[in-house]
């Protein structure tokens, strides 16, 4: 995949196929949620929404990026997640659980199944697009999954190298602010301060300014920033096809 396809793509399966090996585990475990928060409802369910929480939380510091997805709490919940996904039969549904399967998956047992990161972002992208669509035309949600991937991912032909200039105090609090909030909607005001501050990189305040870019805990900008901070970053709680791919190495 070239730079010009990258920018462009509406393929988030293609994407992942090309950038998935890099993947960190808190990076593919954020992309995986932010498809599955695309569609709330089904998420609310009293099975699923503890595990929505208990992940926003595990992964929400960016410096902490290979933090493991352990503990028996969060196996237990993961448990319950895998059964509700097993017990629905409504299409859309069945697919963004087990989406939601994908993102929660135990390293423990990514390595039973012999799954790697690239997989299991592959698994819950396809579960999703074809749940919600019922197995009609993707490309819509594709699209989305795509714009999500360039969010969390950024550019990886051309990444950026943080100037502490930029961290001014404006800088900092707005991007704790908007971290912990999930309110997006200050991604401009945030551009204004980093240029105050001195930022003239074209991608950061380009991003943060776009008004169809569809902004995610894990946004590239959001991390560069706060992962180049002394004090620790707040992780508030996110406001209120078929399953066979799951367990298959071969894809169609």
């Amino acid at each position: 995949m070239t730079e010009k396809q990258w920018l462009r793509s509406a393929d988030a399966e293609a994407m992942n196929r090309f950038y998935g090996e890099r993947l960190t585990e808190r990076k593919a475990r954020l992309l995986m949620l932010a498809a599955c928060r695309r569609h709330p409802g089904p998420l609310a369910h009293a099975d699923v929404r503890p595990i929505l929480d208990l992940l926003v939380s595990h992964y929400a510091d960016p410096r902490a990026f290979d933090a493991p997805f352990t503990g028996r709490h969060l196996s237990g919940a993961y448990r319950k997640i895998e059964r509700h996904a097993s017990a629905t039969d409504n299409g859309p549904e069945r697919g963004l659980a087990f989406g939601l399967v994908a993102a929660a998956e135990p390293v423990s047992m990514m390595r039973r199944l012999k799954e790697d990161f690239e997989y299991l972002v592959f698994s819950c992208l396809h579960d999703i697009a074809v749940g919600v669509t019922e197995d009609r035309n993707t490309k819509k949600e594709s699209k989305a999954q795509a714009s999500l991937v360039r969010e969390v991912i950024g550019n990886p032909f051309r990444p950026v190298a943080l100037d502490p200039a930029w961290l001014s105090d404006t800088v900092v609090s707005l991007a704790r602010q908007v971290h912990g909030t999930e309110d997006f909607g200050s991604m401009p005001i945030l551009a204004d301060a980093l240029q105050d501050a001195g930022c003239e990189d074209e991608a950061v305040l380009t991003h943060c300014r776009d008004p169809k870019q569809s902004h995610v805990r894990g946004c590239w900008v959001l991390d560069l920033i706060l992962a180049a901070t002394a004090d620790s970053v707040p992780a508030q709680t996110p406001k209120r096809k078929g399953p066979a791919t799951r367990r298959q190495k071969g894809r169609t």
